[in-house]
């Protein structure tokens, strides 16, 4: 009876962690899609015009479900439970912070400059997941400001926001290493999306463990 009920535990467990990981491979998508229609958008824009606004609501859009999915993932699915207004909150923050990063690179302009937007953004990002994980955790948002537990997806993110960013703008620089990796044929801005994905979906691993940590 034990080596059964043990058993079932097992597939139980099996099915949950099954389930969270399609929530989060989901979440990934839609944060991935999001930043790709909003750099398509915002690309080149001043940033006071109709199409940075645009851009800017789509990526917030996206953002909010990202934020909810990732809350559902780590606390399950409880409408009543679900910290709309701090959702909103990071989920608005995350998208200036994303909408400054871009104002940097393509201010500074080269690669040079995407470099400087990447380290700024990963200094940024660690308060901005520290307050995040606080919201998952369900205690005060500014409960603490800095945890140093969060720079591991921090730097992440930001590495491969860093890499989607140098394909986007300086594709042509990257060719060569393009087709040593088997992407000759691929459009560099593609190929640098896909890469934001799969790094996504790590940072994205490390923060819901971090949360459940907590």
């Amino acid at each position: 009876m034990a080596t059964i009920d043990s058993g079932g535990r097992s597939s139980l467990a099996g099915v949950r962690v099954t389930g969270q990981t399609l929530l989060m491979v989901g979440f990934t998508l839609v944060q991935t899609l999001a930043l790709g229609l909003w750099l398509t958008l915002a690309r080149g824009e001043p940033l006071i015009s109709a199409a940075s606004a645009v851009g800017f609501g789509v990526l917030c859009l996206g953002l909010v479900l990202e934020h909810a999915l990732t809350d559902v993932t780590v606390n399950g699915l409880s409408l009543a439970a679900l910290p709309g207004r701090q959702i909103i909150g990071t989920a608005v923050s995350e998208a200036l912070l994303w909408v400054l990063w871009l104002g940097v690179a393509q201010r500074l302009g080269g690669v040079d400059g995407i470099l400087v937007a990447g380290g700024l953004f990963a200094v940024l990002l660690v308060p901005h997941h520290t307050v995040e994980d606080n919201v998952l955790r369900g205690v005060g948002p500014f409960e603490s400001v800095v945890d140093l537990g969060t720079v591991g997806c921090s730097a992440v993110e930001a590495v491969g926001a860093t890499v989607w960013l140098l394909l986007a703008f300086e594709g042509a620089r990257f060719g060569g290493l393009l087709a040593a990796l088997g992407l000759g044929g691929v459009d560099p801005a593609a190929a640098g999306l896909g890469a934001l994905a799969v790094v996504l979906f790590i940072e994205h691993d490390i923060g819901v463990a971090l949360a459940r940590a907590g």
